[in-house]
């Protein structure tokens, strides 16, 4: 039986290049909806959205390859991993479309998306990283602060700390998303 090594904890170079072609990836989808000259608040926050997504789109192919590498059996995702799994799982299911509506010139003049899964995406995906979130710090998977620990501290992986701080900007963002919609509901 072969046994396979374990991947890497490091950050590669083949990694950045995956994460800076997402990114790519995130601003070429808005060019299609960038039309204003100076950008306003929705402008800026659909800029941040598609950034995010870009980075959250590596995270599917990235985490299963390194899995696949240090065998299926063997380990399993930590929480950063698994948020970043999420993620980047709704930007390779809401994407297509948004991108076929790009190739073909559907896209609106508007800042913003205007397709269903362009909308879906924006609202739906910074939202259910604050549901995630809450629910791992409700559920004790993660900790503010320091506090004492029982084992010793484990060394993250570069994909555990880049995930947590992914899920992080995420969540910070579906905070905004949700004033953004008590605001418009509530107060106008």
């Amino acid at each position: 039986m072969l046994s396979r090594k374990p991947p890497s904890r490091r950050l590669t170079i083949l990694d950045i290049l995956g994460l800076t072609a997402g990114v790519a990836v995130g601003v070429w989808l808005l060019t299609g909806s960038m039309r204003t000259p100076a950008p306003d608040e929705d402008a800026v926050l659909t800029a941040w959205i598609f950034g995010l997504g870009g980075l959250s789109l590596v995270g599917p192919p990235l985490l299963l390859w390194r899995r696949y590498q240090g065998g299926w059996g063997r380990s399993r995702m930590r929480v950063g991993e698994l948020f970043w799994f999420c993620q980047g799982t709704a930007s390779w299911l809401l994407w297509p479309p948004m991108i076929y509506r790009h190739v073909q010139g559907l896209e609106g003049k508007q800042v913003g998306p205007s397709s269903m899964s362009g909308i879906c995406y924006f609202y739906g995906t910074p939202l259910m990283a604050l549901y995630i979130v809450l629910t791992l710090l409700a559920g004790g998977w993660l900790r503010i602060g320091g506090g004492r620990r029982r084992k010793k501290a484990r060394r993250r992986s570069w994909t555990e700390a880049f995930g947590l701080l992914l899920g992080l900007a995420w969540a910070c963002t579906g905070l905004y998303v949700l004033s953004v919609i008590y605001r418009e509901d509530l107060f106008k």
